[in-house]
């Protein structure tokens, strides 16, 4: 089971990862899963413990809730927060490429910074959300850019 005190450190854990000072807060909150928003000036994420726990339960995958954090981390430090319009599926892709990127970091495989989509992410794209699959791309395309594997691919091809 997940417990604040989990959550406080893999969000700690993530930050630390991006060598940036930071002054996200985490709070448990009535939100439907997890998100990423600003109040007086705070960066917070706000996410419902029950959600958190069901998905760590059912996935038996402790990468899972990273890699939520994870995104939620990475719709703040591309802007996506200070935005007017909400999500869309090109926000989301940015915000699952950053989680790729620290979850190589944090040293998971990338079947395990993809294995939070078969559970949260439907098959077909939608006003907001991209599709699993774009989704599956966008977090295996920060996880080899992590391992170096994409520069390499870039070089081999000029």
């Amino acid at each position: 089971m997940i417990n604040a005190f989990d959550i406080q450190d893999m969000l700690r854990q993530i930050l630390n990862t991006t060598g940036l000072q930071t002054d996200f807060e985490i709070r448990e909150a009535d939100v439907l899963n997890i998100e990423a928003s600003i109040s007086h000036r705070k960066r917070l994420i706000l996410y419902n413990p029950t959600y958190i726990t069901t998905l760590n339960t059912i996935s038996k995958n402790r990468w899972t809730v990273v890699a939520l954090l994870a995104h939620e981390v990475g719709h703040h430090l591309n802007g996506h927060t200070i935005r007017k319009g909400g999500s869309s599926p090109e926000l989301e892709l940015e915000a699952d490429e950053f989680a790729g990127f620290i979850l190589h970091k944090l040293g998971a495989t990338l079947v395990q910074s993809q294995h939070v989509m078969h559970y949260i992410a439907k098959v077909k794209e939608s006003k907001t959300h991209p599709s699993r699959k774009s989704r599956l791309l966008a977090i295996e395309s920060g996880w080899n850019k992590a391992s170096g594997l994409q520069s390499m691919d870039a070089t081999a091809k000029q």
